[in-house]
This record gives C-alpha cells, structure tokens and sequence, in this order.
C-alpha cells in the first residue's frame, strides 16, 4: 500500500500510493462540519481493507461548529490507522493550522501532517488524483507537493494563470483575495495527471460535476445539506455515485434537507 499512518505520522506533501488489484476507492467532497452526513457516508460505503475512504478536505467551518469538525476527524484518524483511509488538507484546515498554530488541537495537528495531494495508481495503468482545489494550465508535477493553490484554484486562463492575489508574510504565502476570471480549470485540464477528483468550488444546486478528465464533489453541504462520494472500482474507473441528505447549517437559500 505504500506509506501508511503506522509508518509514520507525517506524509510528505505529494504522496503516490499502489492500490492493490481488489481495491476500490470512495472519495468524498467538502463535509463542513455536517457529521450527520458524513456518517451515513459512512455508514453506506462501509469502508474495509478492500473499499478505501478520500477525503478531499474541508471538514472545518460553515457548518455545526468545531466540536463537530473533530468528531469526524477523529473517525478519519481511526480508519487511517486501519491503512483504508486518506486524506488531502483543504484551504479551510489550512486557515484553521494558521489561526491556532500556538495551539493546536490533536486533530489539527493531524491534519497540518496530511498531504496536499495524492495519486493513487491501480494495477491497470490508471491514475486518480485527489487534491482540495485544482490545478491550471502551467502546473506540471513538481506544483504538486510545493504549490498551495492545489487548494484554491477554481478558474484560470488558457496561459496558467489564476486569479488569485499573494502577498508573503514572514515567508509564508498568503492569499490576500480571489477575483473571478477565465474558466473553470475542469474545463481546461488536459489529464496530465490522471484523473482528478476534488472539492473546494461549492455547487449550490447539490449536484456534482464531471468533466472529461475530473470531477467536482462539493454540493454545498452548508447550503443544500447533500453529501457527495464518487466511488472508483478496482480498475480505477467511475463507479456508484453516493449522495447521502442531511440538516443544512445554512439552508436559508435552498431549503432544509
């Protein structure tokens, strides 16, 4: 399987992980503190040493509050010590590691050791990629565990370039705002590496999107109260899409589901 949570605590940021010939792999979209939709994901999926479980991140805020926030941390730290769960941080663990860095909490401590990207190989040559946000145009494999916009992307121009705006503080890069502008980078990815599931562009029709290289799994679950799993088979290729319904924290736009 590669490097697991046993190994070591800490992945790099750029992680590839062998899938085993009988392995098949649910990764699911932006949970924003909605436990009760996370556990019928769970509960429905069943993850075991044969059927992994991805989170592409964004398990903290807009939702039920923090409290929650570790509660499903804490069940993804147990499967991952069992070698059948991963994950891939989101802007929002990024920006809580950032605001509690003098504190962190045992779960964020967690989340500030997972990668920012994980390509899981299967037997048969295929590739999926799961990161937070995206990727543009420009990115080749080296962006992968050095580039923090794998987090934030959401459109970008044909040349590469994304709208967002950096200034560097004590040599950290920070997002100072993101303008809209170009395409959507799904439309724009060529599937040079493999295809990609990932969150971050909330779609507040509940519903997610397939593209010809790549998905988007986030349906707003703070907004919609669905929760999206696109599960890959053995061979790595799209299988049964999971959409679990729960309380929305924020259903004043859409309806309580």
């Amino acid at each position: 399987m590669g490097k697991t949570y046993k190994d070591s605590k800490k992945f790099s940021a750029y992680e590839i992980v062998q899938v085993p010939s009988n392995v098949s792999i649910c990764v699911f979209g932006d949970v924003h503190e909605h436990k009760e939709q996370f556990d019928k994901l769970i509960k429905e999926y069943k993850p075991s040493q044969t059927r992994w479980l991805v989170s592409v991140g964004d398990i903290y805020d807009k939702g039920f509050g923090e409290k929650e926030a570790d509660r499903i941390t804490d069940t993804l730290i147990e499967l991952q010590k069992e070698d059948i769960c991963f994950a891939v941080r989101g802007n929002h663990e990024l920006k809580q590691i950032k605001r509690n860095k003098e504190h962190l909490s045992k779960q964020l401590k967690w989340w500030r050791d997972q990668p920012l990207v994980l390509s899981f190989e299967f037997e048969r040559g295929k590739k999926l990629t799961v990161m937070h946000a995206g990727v543009s145009p420009k990115m080749d494999s080296s962006h992968l565990g050095n580039d923090i916009e794998v987090c934030y992307v959401r459109d970008c121009d044909e040349a590469g370039m994304i709208p967002l705006v950096w200034a560097c503080q004590d040599g950290v890069k920070k997002l100072i705002a993101a303008r809209p502008g170009g395409k959507n980078w799904h439309e724009l990815y060529d599937g040079r590496f493999g295809y990609i599931a990932a969150g971050h562009n909330a779609q507040k029709d509940g519903t997610a999107k397939f593209f010809d290289y790549s998905c988007n799994l986030d349906s707003a679950v703070y907004e919609t109260g669905i929760l999206t799993g696109q599960v890959f088979n053995s061979n790595g290729n799209l299988e049964e899409l999971i959409t679990v319904n729960g309380k929305a924290a924020k259903p004043e736009l859409h309806g309580d589901y």
